[in-house]
């Protein structure tokens, strides 16, 4: 929705206006630092651990089930719907863990074993083998990565502590454990088509303040991230012959650079008929 909304301001001549995050007042200096071990950083690239405690798990604000069925999701609950609405909104998928059910509290990425099974939270079962990622805790998976997590670390009414999981995974690893499994899910129709790797840590916290809004509970101010530095911003060279030729309009110059200049790019230098090189950075 907000890349809907970043075309229309566009269209329209607007300002885009970024929902602001703000965790401050919810921050708690003594919540404790998760244990995240990445094994698989090439399936993997980015993992990001928040830990809300305290939180009163129960019905949504009507807002946010009315914002949901209105796009033909299900409200279930006022945790399990924000991780729903932020998705809806930026694109990245999240996951809610119940904290207290993760063995030894610790949460570690990595292929999963030959025969190894995993009841997922449509509480059917799946077995598994060496190719597929998982997030395990010490002892077993409790979800299966890019693709849905598991039964046993559910969020249910009684659940009082939270892992919130915002992570990045690799396309192609994704959309082969859900072919494998039979297994789609609206967190791999998203990664099989790539996320923003640059809007993890926003969707992260965007999650924590909505969960916290109408549920209250505090955010441990102890993040943990396999890999905080953003990756490059990519360049790429537009050739202004070509825009004619696949749109079959003819675009002013100085409208190609504000279209992309408002979309978010970066113009690097412009040779006037002949290319430019622009470098795209996350809006």
């Amino acid at each position: 929705h907000i890349g809907v909304a970043r075309e229309v301001a566009v269209l329209y001549d607007k300002q885009l206006r970024m929902p602001l995050v703000d965790l401050a007042s919810a921050l708690d200096a003594k919540g404790p630092k998760i244990s995240v071990e990445n094994q698989y950083p090439e399936v993997c690239s980015r993992y990001i651990a928040r830990m809300i405690r305290g939180v009163k798990v129960g019905p949504s604000p009507s807002w946010l089930s009315s914002a949901l069925r209105t796009v033909g999701v299900n409200s279930i609950n006022n945790v399990v719907d924000a991780t729903n609405y932020v998705m809806l909104e930026c694109g990245q998928p999240l996951h809610a863990f119940d904290f207290d059910k993760l063995s030894e509290g610790r949460i570690v990425v990595r292929a999963a074993k030959d025969g190894e099974t995993i009841e997922a939270i449509d509480h059917h079962t799946y077995t598994l083998d060496r190719s597929m990622c998982v997030i395990a805790d010490a002892v077993r998976p409790v979800a299966i990565a890019g693709v849905m997590g598991g039964a046993a670390t559910e969020v249910t009414d009684s659940t009082c502590n939270l892992l919130i999981e915002a992570a990045s995974f690799a396309p192609l690893s994704v959309r082969r454990t859900a072919r494998k499994l039979k297994l789609a899910s609206a967190s791999s129709y998203r990664f099989e088509r790539r996320t923003d790797p640059n809007g993890v840590d926003w969707a992260s916290r965007r999650v924590c303040e909505l969960i916290v809004s109408s549920g209250g509970g505090s955010v441990s101010e102890h993040v943990t991230d396999t890999n905080p530095v953003a990756p490059s911003p990519v360049q790429v060279t537009l050739t202004y012959s070509q825009i004619s030729r696949l749109l079959g309009v003819d675009i002013d110059r100085g409208e190609v650079i504000r279209i992309l200049t408002a979309l978010g790019c970066r113009v690097i230098s412009d040779d006037g008929p002949g290319k430019t090189a622009v470098r795209l950075e996350s809006p």
